[in-house]
């Protein structure tokens, strides 16, 4: 997904990009428990060092199980799926799903297997439930995910200190607001203390832009009818925020999401709202920084992005015994959970393979990191929002993206949202 390939990047840029295309070849299904050699084809969009840690643990522990990917770039991911799983999707044994209404689709395209038994080991194993619910589509379990995401505030407190602002808390109950932050960005912008006051990581990005507008009080911006409404009070008084943050020189325009974590570790900003890969990033910089948990607006509620990856099996697989033995190992247990994450550097979802990487990131930065893991657990469980499952998401994101990025560069924010409501339903029904 686009929005996963941003997040990796810090990650991502030294991996090989390659693309390896394998197909399944066992005629039939088994499980470890057996002595017939299986092997299982897992579709995703991830070069293939990514998954390359888990694959090899787990082969090692099914020595009957042979786990082949099939590596699709992004751009090419749905509608390669879409068209070898229309032809037929034998060769497709797991593939990775995106957040949003990618598992409603496909589902109720026969693209996915129902998994609902694994809901209560799922749930239990994970470091909160709605991790495990956003993918259910009817009632039904379609998906598991393996790695998470939140937000976070990161800050550099030398730039704080020449503005003369004060040091945001690390609390996770005590987030700042939006107000409390554009505040603080003036003051920066006022003293020339930074070139750049505020930074988000991901400019224009509906996964990072969700969580202000339903803080407003504006919800998802879409129901599960398919009616788009970025014109309630709640995401116009997001959108009139984001639009002014450019407006008065708060943030910049002309500058792509691939420089935001570069001119926050060379110390160029003052913040920025970033996902876990963050750390990695302010920590390869010469920087001091601080992190603290991400703003809500004053008298709305906490609301923090989150989503990554899930995993499903192909409902046309032949194997689906030890397709679920891998999807388990992928989720449920947490050591193979653990290790699914190793290389993207990214929260995996087991409570267990969480808490150890909490720990992990929380020691990274010393003091800068001390509660890393106690912020990111505390949002999770506490205003994690998740991308709406809903028919024709496949439009509603880049409709609404299209959208933030015309509201940075100038445009009105009411009449906008107004041509962005009708536009995108236009195209929804096209689906229907």
């Amino acid at each position: 997904m686009k929005t996963t390939a941003l997040r990796f990047g810090a990650f991502a840029a030294a991996l090989t990009m390659g693309t390896v295309g394998l197909a399944a070849c066992a005629p039939s299904d088994a499980g470890s428990g057996g002595d017939e050699k299986v092997t299982l084809t897992f579709a995703n969009a991830d070069p293939a060092e990514t998954w390359a840690v888990v694959i090899k643990a787990f082969e090692k522990s099914h020595p009957n199980i042979t786990v082949k990917q099939l590596n699709i770039p992004y751009a090419q991911y749905t509608s390669t799926i879409n068209q070898r799983m229309t032809s037929g999707g034998g060769d497709i044994d797991l593939m990775v799903v995106d957040a949003g209404g990618a598992v409603l689709d496909w589902a109720n395209r026969g693209f996915l297997a129902d998994i609902s038994d694994l809901k209560d080991d799922a749930v239990a194993a994970a470091v909160s439930e709605d991790m495990v619910t956003a993918r259910e589509a009817d009632g039904k379990l379609y998906a598991l995910e393996t790695w998470t995401t939140s937000q976070f505030l990161y800050y550099n407190p030398d730039i704080l200190a020449a503005a003369g602002v004060e040091l945001p808390s690390d609390d996770p109950e005590q987030p700042w607001t939006y107000e409390e932050l554009t505040a603080a960005a003036q003051k920066i912008k006022d003293a020339g203390a930074a070139e750049y006051p505020f930074l988000f990581d991901q400019w224009d990005s509906y996964y990072q832009l969700q969580m202000v507008g339903a803080s407003a009080g504006g919800g998802d911006g879409i129901d599960a009818d398919g009616d788009v409404d970025f014109s309630n009070d709640g995401w116009q008084k997001a959108l009139t925020w984001y639009h002014d943050l450019f407006e008065d020189g708060l943030s910049p325009r002309g500058i792509t999401n691939d420089k935001n974590g570069a001119l926050f570790q060379t110390g160029k900003a003052g913040f920025i709202i970033s996902g876990p890969w963050g750390v990695s990033v302010a920590e390869a910089g010469d920087i001091a920084y601080g992190v603290a948990p991400a703003p809500y607006f004053e008298g709305g509620e906490a609301a923090t992005s989150t989503d990554s990856w899930s995993v499903a099996i192909s409902a046309k697989s032949a194997k689906e015994e030890a397709a679920r033995e891998f999807l388990e190992y992928l989720t449920i247990d947490p050591k193979g959970n653990a290790e699914s994450a190793e290389v993207a550097g990214i929260a995996p979802t087991n409570k267990e393979a969480y808490a150890a990487y909490a720990e992990s990131m929380s020691a990274v930065g010393g003091d800068a990191t001390a509660n890393f893991g106690a912020i990111m657990q505390y949002q999770l469980e506490n205003n994690a929002v998740h991308r709406p499952g809903v028919v024709g998401y496949s439009v509603f994101e880049p409709g609404a993206n299209q959208m933030f990025s015309d509201i940075r560069n100038g445009s009105d924010p009411a009449e906008r949202a107004a041509q962005a409501d009708k536009d995108i339903e236009a195209q929804i029904a096209r689906l229907k």
